[in-house]
């Protein structure tokens, strides 16, 4: 099915890149941190059958850039209303993957409206949810291009994604309690994030259901698919 090609121009003349494609109900699909839309590779095809899909590059990643001095998922979740704003989408299905799903949070908390249904694959409101030697490699990545940073306008922006993932993301029980959307929590056995936070973000989003997949770890979507797929969509699809 053909892509559209787009690009929404922000207020600090950054460029956000996103593709369109297929027919019905919008579905917004936001990627981790380093990743693109790209990631989505073997969803897209399946869920635009069903869907007007949406896959964006957030800002400073993939094809989008930024231009402003910092990186944070508030401005990345405007960048996104935007998008909605510029597509004349009033309300959408978002799923999000790691990073993704942690945008899909704050945007819930943002802009409560604009979600219809939320699908969070293997996000964390807090650093401490990442098991410990995660957090260590993250640590050893950042000062490391902390220091290529100082010669290198690439390792700058890099440093800047990287810095999303040693903060919490500002979104609280009190603020997940809020969420009054229908919401599926969903994590491979093998996860990055630990279990136990995978299983409080299902308890404490009122309208939220769990799914743990055996065999799989933080990026099924791209190993297993078929199982991510049909979990989605049986989830999107429920009346």
């Amino acid at each position: 099915m053909k892509k559209e090609k787009k690009l929404l121009l922000t207020a600090d003349n950054s460029f956000i890149y996103y593709e369109v494609s297929g027919h019905g109900s919008p579905l917004i699909l936001l990627h981790g941190n380093g990743g693109s839309g790209r990631y989505f590779e073997k969803q897209v095809p399946t869920f635009n059958r069903s869907f007007t899909v949406y896959t964006i590059d957030s800002r400073g990643h993939g094809r989008s850039t930024n231009e402003s001095e910092t990186l944070t998922f508030d401005l990345m979740s405007d960048d996104l209303y935007l998008i909605m704003k510029q597509e004349q989408i009033e309300q959408a299905d978002i799923v999000g993957f790691s990073d993704g799903a942690n945008l899909a949070l704050v945007f819930a908390k943002k802009y409560p409206d604009s979600v219809r249904r939320l699908v969070l694959n293997a996000g964390n409101t807090v650093v401490q949810a990442v098991h410990f030697p995660i957090r260590m490699l993250t640590v050893v990545e950042y000062v490391c291009f902390k220091v290529l940073a100082l010669f290198n306008k690439k390792a700058r922006q890099r440093l800047q994604i990287i810095n999303l993932m040693l903060h919490d993301i500002g979104v609280s029980r009190s603020d997940l309690r809020r969420i009054s959307q229908k919401t599926l929590v969903i994590v491979g056995r093998y996860d990055i994030i630990k279990r136990s936070h995978s299983i409080y973000l299902a308890k404490e989003i009122p309208n939220a259901s769990f799914v743990l997949v055996a065999k799989q770890g933080h990026s099924f979507a791209k190993k297993d698919p078929k199982t991510f797929n049909q979990e989605i969509l049986r989830f999107l699809k429920e009346k």
